[in-house]
């Protein structure tokens, strides 16, 4: 039995969604954080809607990529609800 009440145990953090800290994610880590696939997200990659570029071998988006693709999709959505 625990000697510890439970308003004395140590809180943590709830852990983030993998990737919602880093700087460069991978594309899975995209898809993951933007609940698509994969594949859509190497879509939005080659359309040019989502920055990436490449180290070496490996394909990195920044994650401000990510909040410039959503802002822009929202305004491309309010400006369809304006007209």
């Amino acid at each position: 039995m625990s000697q510890y009440r439970d308003d004395l145990r140590p809180s943590h953090p709830s852990p983030s969604p993998q990737g919602a800290d880093k700087l460069l994610l991978k594309p899975e880590e995209a898809a993951r954080l933007l609940s698509i696939g994969r594949s859509s997200v190497y879509e939005l990659i080659g359309t040019g809607e989502i920055v990436s570029f490449k180290i070496g071998n490996l394909r990195r988006i920044p994650r401000g990529a990510l909040d410039d693709y959503i802002a822009a999709k929202q305004a491309a959505a309010g400006s369809h609800d304006a007209a």
